[in-house]
């Protein structure tokens, strides 16, 4: 009886230092797997530019991708929405090997005008487990002339703006278009403001082909080149709207200053289709390109054919943010689950065994005495 007395504190102990290791073992065990971010190129690109990355997530099979850098938040925002909740990302698809891929077009990103010529900072980690990430960095230069077309393609009459950012000082900008033999078919000059912005509209009165727009200023070195191209027709316009066949006289010569906006305004493009969102649990809040337009489940008709970022957020839970392909010809569903929010940092593996040796110390401790 007397060793039978002496041994079961023993017994005790043991099993209860068992016990210990088990549950600190467990969400050690839980935690198995990597993730890893690579980039094509050599590290420098400039604003306006497509950056691929690339990795591996054997962990789970939604890999979360966000930015950080100056004038950006420490937690980092998604690529495509550089102006999003600090803490938010966009979400990647991983393929049954293992494998993901993420293009980040620079020149559509939300925000793009706050990036600086600096360092950025990518990471990726893992949906349902964010303490398992890793870290990539680029460097982004702001080129000395940055601007877009639109709309492009376009049709006869159509009135066509150039928007875009002089990094370096300039009074004015010289816009030539060229045709493919290298006519210079108009040339127009456009005032910049004081913050480097410029906008520049005309009216297209060339014939179908492919056109040359050179940016250039007398006080730059370089100069930026953009296609534009113009076709006989739109197949795609309905029965109600209708493309004017009448010319518009426009000068060949130097034009100053900013042209009066036509009273007419452009029918909108008919390159659209339908968007379906819905989302687990429903009544999250959804944005489209950072535009709130209804809460889930949400039909949205007369979405622009192409990519688009699409959010969707709801108290308690992590932001979900995607690029989502608009196309006409059927409609597109999402229909994503959203992850709970955790209330705190997750434990990692040396904390847990830490833990771990430090209850194993204490119960030997306890038998010596």
């Amino acid at each position: 009886m007397k060793m039978c007395s002496r041994k079961f504190p023993e017994l005790c102990s043991g099993l209860f230092l068992l016990i210990i290791l088990t549950v600190c073992i467990m969400p050690v065990q839980a935690q198995t797997g990597s993730v890893s971010i690579a980039y094509r190129g050599n590290g420098g690109y400039n604003v306006g530019d497509s950056v691929i990355f690339d990795g591996r997530n054997t962990v789970g099979n939604m890999t979360v991708i966000t930015v950080t850098g100056p004038g950006l938040p420490a937690a980092g925002v998604p690529p495509y929405n550089l102006t999003g909740t600090a803490g938010t990302g966009n979400i990647v698809v991983t393929d049954s090997s293992g494998t993901w891929s993420y293009v980040w077009d620079s020149s559509r990103a939300v925000g793009a005008d706050i990036l600086y010529t600096a360092g950025y900072r990518f990471t990726v980690y893992d949906l349902s487990n964010p303490q398992i990430k890793a870290t990539a960095s680029i460097f982004l230069r702001q080129p000395e002339f940055y601007a877009t077309i639109t709309p492009n393609p376009a049709v006869l009459n159509d009135y066509i703006q150039v928007t875009g950012k002089v990094e370096s000082a300039a009074d004015t900008i010289e816009i030539d278009v060229m045709d493919a033999s290298g006519n210079k078919v108009h040339t127009f000059a456009s005032p910049v403001s004081a913050g480097g912005y410029f906008q520049y509209g005309f009216h297209v009165d060339m014939p179908p082909g492919v056109y040359t727009v050179s940016i250039s200023s007398p006080s730059l070195s370089n100069s930026l080149t953009e296609t534009l191209t113009i076709v006989a027709s739109n197949i795609n316009l309905t029965s109600s709207e209708t493309v004017s066949t009448a010319p518009v006289s426009l000068p060949e010569t130097t034009m100053t200053g900013t042209p009066a906006v036509p009273q007419a305004t452009p029918a909108p493009s008919p390159n659209s289709g339908t968007l379906v969102i819905s989302s687990v649990p429903a009544g999250a809040s959804v944005y489209l390109d950072s535009a709130l337009v209804g809460t889930s489940p949400v039909t949205l008709n007369g979405v622009t054919t192409g990519t688009h970022l699409v959010e969707i957020k709801s108290p308690g839970y992590l932001t979900v943010s995607m690029d989502v392909v608009v196309s006409e010809n059927s409609p597109t569903e999402i229909s994503p689950e959203m992850v709970k929010a955790p209330f705190g940092l997750p434990l990692s593996p040396l904390v847990a065994i830490g833990g771990c040796l430090g209850a194993a110390a204490l119960v030997i401790a306890a038998r010596k005495k």
